[in-house]
């Protein structure tokens, strides 16, 4: 079994879309995306980031988020995860959903149950990458 880390967008306790354009341009600048028609495969450039990531969505829907699979921890995936998280209402999480973060206060936003997991029972906010704990 691997460990993956994700960031999401939700509102209403609910998988929301963000913008297609606006994820996919991101993920491009640190790697490549093979896109079928509602996932795309993202394959980083390089062994600093993760094995493999996942993209949900389409360019008609958008994209509900982006998982990364066997994630490495460093630099890059940090500044990778940052940049992921000024789309608005996008959160970070780890597969354990020890902690939510993002770039602004979304926890009126996420399901029940990710809260109910989450150790503080609420988003924590975070001003730069060197704060996502990877």
């Amino acid at each position: 079994m691997s460990y993956s880390v994700y960031v999401q967008k939700f509102e209403n306790g609910e998988r929301a879309y963000a913008s297609f354009r606006q994820v996919t341009s991101i993920l491009e600048r640190y790697g490549r995306l093979a896109l079928l028609e509602d996932r795309g495969e993202f394959i980083p450039s390089g062994e600093d980031i993760c094995d493999v990531g996942y993209l949900g969505g389409n360019e008609k829907t958008g994209t509900d988020g982006v998982g990364f699979d066997r994630p490495v921890s460093g630099v890059r995936l940090r500044a990778l995860v940052f940049e992921l998280l000024g789309v608005e209402g996008m959160c970070y999480f780890e597969q354990d959903v020890r902690y939510v973060l993002a770039r602004s206060d979304v926890t009126a936003t996420l399901p029940e149950g990710l809260l109910e997991l989450c150790e503080t029972g609420r988003c924590t906010v975070i001003s730069s990458a060197e704060d996502i704990p990877l």
